[in-house]
């Protein structure tokens, strides 16, 4: 992987992550009445990290150690995360799970399609 991918990746990777720890929809902060307000909001945080930090632990494997394998099985473990967290809070209200959570989505998929192109060039060399 060239230094060039890698940035393109990091930079998808921090972009999402942005967008989703900054954007979290007013639903998601008011839900559960007066007491249990924020928690919804909390807990999408804490897997959002963990995603975050399983793709970029998977950028730092296949870049730095050639581990292509392992990098590819810690981005599908954080899309399959992800996925579960979009359908959990999108039962309700589908535009807003699909607004809130595509983004992530879209970039954890690029990233598996980006991983499989590398293991495949691999091969050929």
């Amino acid at each position: 992987m060239t230094k060039k991918q890698i940035s393109l990746h990091l930079t998808i990777l921090i972009v999402a992550f942005a967008y989703s720890f900054l954007c979290i929809p007013k639903k998601f902060e008011t839900e559960g009445g007066s007491c249990y307000q924020g928690i919804t909001t909390a807990i999408i945080r804490f897997f959002l990290i963990v995603c975050f930090f399983l793709n970029l632990l998977s950028i730092y494997l296949i870049y730095y150690k050639s581990k292509i394998e392992t990098a590819k099985v810690l981005c599908i473990l954080s899309l399959i995360i992800w996925t579960i967290g979009t359908f959990i809070h999108s039962y309700e209200n589908i535009r807003i799970g699909i607004i809130y959570f595509t983004p992530f989505i879209i970039m954890n998929s690029l990233m598996l399609f980006l991983f499989k192109k590398q293991k495949s060039s691999v091969k050929t060399r």
